[in-house]
């Protein structure tokens, strides 16, 4: 979930391992198109964008690094790298920028000029050579002149721009190579080059959900918007590679049926199918890999083997067929335990010029306040300049700061003791107010003290620390929740919790792929789906409810199920229609809703609804979906009336807890004053009869006087 350092640019795709599943390999397989039915449209990307972010470099010296792989050699001319840099107007010479490629420089540019620069670099030779191929962009700045005068500023910097890319002309689409090793690669997709997940007509739950799970898994490999989930009926045009989700027997347009026909065959019963086939229309053509079961249940039961890299890893040759997914290690820690690597950090050395990480980010649990004693745990070496017993001039202080949601803790590196082997081993407390009731936890590593500004001392010295990534966070449960109360600062959790069942039921009428796919990528926690059901409301057994956390999409008219627990949901329906003036809402102006509360069938689960009031056939949006990702909002219902508005009953909530506490102060204010008064009250009749009895007594003792 960050921006690494190498940044990477795939030009065409190595392959990966060899498969330990069963394996058929056939010859290629060519479908020819008919171009009155479908176009394809397949554009050869020869332009890569380096980052999607602006890259800071700060001098006096600074370096970014570029990937990219050939599986052939590129003998075209015209291949190049072009930059957009802007830089600070403080730079003077001998300030500049280098290019190395696989460490050899190609083209150095001095970056003493005013304005903002295109470099553009040709690239020949060994850097069109099949193979992987690493791209340095240099940085040494000045900003003083003199003898000795200290470089490091704020003011010495140079920017590589998002507008940068890497020319190199694509190889051709149709090279014939049907291997499944290129899973999932060939089907990340592009802007140019949208990957179409295809689903019949009219799929079964089973079909939609595969589909639905196959392209959340793609979409999150790459950048937004570059896979889509579209029946058979609505496909007029290919951009890029397709892939064909569904039964044998599930598909009705001529082209769908085309591609598969002679795959058919093959299936074998209760088999999940995969292999690749070219679709061809004159001289352009695309791939589509074709995902096939005698019957739904069977790609349903194995369809993480295209979601789970512990499966698609393994792909080689043109056919696989599975009946059974092996099992494979959990990635996902039960005892509250996350590695850096869980988390998506490498090993990491820490230096003069690479003195921090990029930040990472964590889904935290749910229950927050269940965690007992959070902790780092780090593992790492550091080189000899940094032990305490190295007492030279040039010692200093050196930390290590690990920023959890921007609250730095710090270690004094020389004083770390290590093993006999030079490891070290640390354990950093965690406030738990640092990430009480927050859905995200954000982690980044920084230094202090590695680089040695000595302008006059000639220094061969390279002071680094070196961050193992099965480091750790602990972040152990007690198991008990605190509060049963449900609120949207923790979504999507705990619908996305994977130890949990959730139940996802749409309307009848369904709703739109693409609105169903924007709704699984927010419940993916680390490119990961919880235990999930997708069902029609018609198809559901109300006993099925009791089993999980529920997101209803539509309200009481698409779910009858919701009507008896009418009086049971925080949001008022009066003729199907939601009361949500009384959580403080101008009905009138919300076009999304959506509410969040305990399963009324099962309290130990969470229920969400979402539903629009627009009239159109839309539940919700993304933004709406995106809003709910990332509220910090105490909330249990959220309206969205327009593009960025939106707006929660927490405000209600608050007053309505500041009532309550109210109410209990004056409830006990009534009982410490009725106490008093029966306190005093008891007073008296003690004070009475104590008056009675000494009277009493008086007249008892003056009785017996008169008698004597």
């Amino acid at each position: 979930m960050s921006k690494k350092k190498i940044y990477y640019v795939v030009i065409i795709v190595l392959f990966y391992l060899s498969s330990s599943f069963p394996i058929e390999v056939f010859a290629n397989k060519m479908i020819e198109i008919d171009e009155q039915s479908i176009q394809i449209v397949h554009k050869e990307v020869t332009e890569q964008t380096l980052t999607n972010e602006p890259i800071e470099l700060y001098g006096p010296y600074a370096e970014a690094q570029f990937y990219y792989e050939l599986d052939a050699d590129v003998t075209a001319e015209n291949q190049y790298i072009q930059l957009e840099i802007a830089k600070s107007s403080l730079l003077i010479d001998p300030s500049s920028m280098t290019i190395k490629v696989d460490e050899e420089p190609i083209y150095t540019e001095s970056l003493s000029d005013d304005d903002i620069e295109t470099v553009k670099v040709p690239l020949e030779g060994a850097a069109l050579a099949e193979g992987g191929h690493l791209i340095t962009v240099s940085f040494d700045g000045f900003v003083k002149e003199g003898i000795c005068v200290p470089q490091y500023t704020t003011g010495n910097w140079m920017t590589i721009l998002t507008d940068s890319y890497l020319h190199i002309q694509s190889l051709p689409n149709n090279t014939g190579d049907l291997s499944l090793s290129q899973y999932p690669k060939s089907y990340i997709g592009s802007l140019e080059n949208q990957v179409l997940v295809v689903i019949p007509e009219s799929p079964s739950m089973e079909t939609l959900q595969s589909g639905q799970m196959i392209a959340n898994f793609l979409s999150n490999q790459s950048l937004e918007d570059t896979v889509a989930v579209v029946s058979e009926q609505e496909v007029d045009q290919i951009n890029g590679n397709v892939i064909i989700v569904g039964g044998t027997e599930e598909f009705e347009t001529a082209w769908v049926k085309k591609a598969i026909e002679g795959e058919i065959e093959q299936v074998e019963p209760e088999l999940l199918y995969l292999s690749q086939v070219q679709l061809q229309q004159e001289d352009r053509a695309v791939q589509a890999l074709i995902v096939l079961g005698d019957n739904t249940d069977t790609i349903l039961k194995n369809v993480e083997l295209l979601t789970n890299n512990q499966y698609y890893e393994q792909f080689s040759g043109e056919i696989i067929q599975v009946s059974e997914l092996p099992t494979t290690m959990d990635d996902e820690s039960e005892d509250g335990e996350v590695t850096f690597s869980d988390i998506g950090m490498p090993d990491v050395e820490l230096n003069s010029l690479h003195t921090k990480t990029e930040t990472y980010y964590y889904a935290l649990p749910m229950e927050t306040s269940t965690i007992q004693n959070p902790s780092i745990e780090l593992n790492l070496k550091r080189s000899a300049t940094l032990t305490s017993e190295k007492d030279t001039e040039l010692k200093d202080e050196v930390e290590l700061l690990v920023l959890i949601n921007e609250i730095p803790h710090s270690v004094d590196v020389r004083a770390l003791e290590e093993d006999e082997n030079g490891n070290i081993h640390v354990v950093i407390p965690i406030d738990l107010e640092t990430i009480k009731s927050r859905s995200l936890l954000t982690l980044r590593v920084e230094t202090t003290g590695l680089r040695m500004d000595q302008s006059c001392v000639a220094l061969d010295q390279n002071r680094w620390i070196y961050l193992f990534n099965d480091s750790k966070l602990n972040l152990k449960a007690s198991g008990d929740r605190e509060s049963e109360e449900k609120y949207f600062n923790y979504f999507p959790k705990p619908f996305a919790n994977r130890n949990e069942e959730l139940i996802l039921v749409l309307p009848e009428q369904g709703i739109a792929n693409g609105d169903l796919l924007a709704l699984f990528n927010v419940l993916s926690t680390s490119n990961r789906l919880p235990v999930m059901k997708l069902k029609q409301t018609t198809e559901l057994e109300e006993d099925e409810l009791k089993n999980g956390n529920v997101i209803f999409i539509g309200s009481l008219e698409e779910h009858k199920q919701l009507v008896p627990f009418k009086e049971d949901l925080i949001v008022h329906y009066e003729e199907g229609v939601p009361q949500l003036s009384e959580q403080g809402f101008i009905a009138s102006e919300v076009r999304n809703y959506g509410f969040i509360q305990a399963n009324p069938w099962n309290e130990h689960y969470s229920m969400v609804v979402l539903d629009s009031l627009d009239g159109e056939n839309q539940y919700f949006s993304k933004d709406f979906l995106s809003y709910l990702q990332y509220t910090e909002n105490v909330a249990s219902v959220a309206v969205q009336t327009g593009p960025d508005q939106f707006f929660t009953n927490s405000m209600q909530l608050e007053q309505h807890k500041t009532d309550k506490r109210e109410a209990k102060h004056e409830a006990n204010d009534t009982n410490t004053v009725v106490w008093a008064i029966g306190f005093i009250g008891l007073l008296l009749v003690i004070g009475i009869l104590i008056v009675y009895y000494m009277k009493r007594r008086k007249r008892l003792h003056s009785d017996n006087e008169q008698n004597e």
